[in-house]
């Protein structure tokens, strides 16, 4: 799993468990209501444990969004880590080119000499 999938998996999780507080919230307000209208108690036992059973699910997904957590921040360490060593290998190849690229001038300055000396000597010997 890369950097990328694992922060939209934890993204995921997180929305998941944002909307089973919400179904939570929404149900307990309902049981409010039902309750100011009369509720009997084999009802108001029926909310509750749905509501145990929701908040058994809140403490699973969070479980799940801590272990997304720790995975984003190990792929984010590892993506890091790949970072460094990339600009590290560019920077390598890049004072290679250089080097190469000195070499080159060098080369031609070296040719260039030797041109304009053969061009002077001959000059020189036609003149004599």
């Amino acid at each position: 799993m890369s950097y990328l999938q694992a922060n939209q998996n934890l993204q995921a999780n997180q929305q998941k468990l944002q909307g089973l507080n919400n179904f939570r919230l929404e149900y307990t307000q309902q049981l409010h209501i039902k309750g100011q209208s009369g509720l009997s108690s084999a009802g108001f036992s029926q909310f509750h444990a749905f509501i145990a059973k929701i908040e058994e699910a809140i403490r699973q997904q969070a479980n799940t969004v801590n272990t997304a957590k720790q995975v984003v921040s190990q792929r984010k360490t590892l993506w890091l880590k790949q970072q460094i060593k990339a600009k590290a290998v560019a920077k390598l190849i890049e004072k290679q080119q250089l080097k190469a690229d000195v070499l080159v001038a060098k080369n031609e300055q070296k040719m260039l000499d030797e041109f304009s000396a053969n061009q002077f000597f001959q000059r020189h010997n036609n003149r004599l």
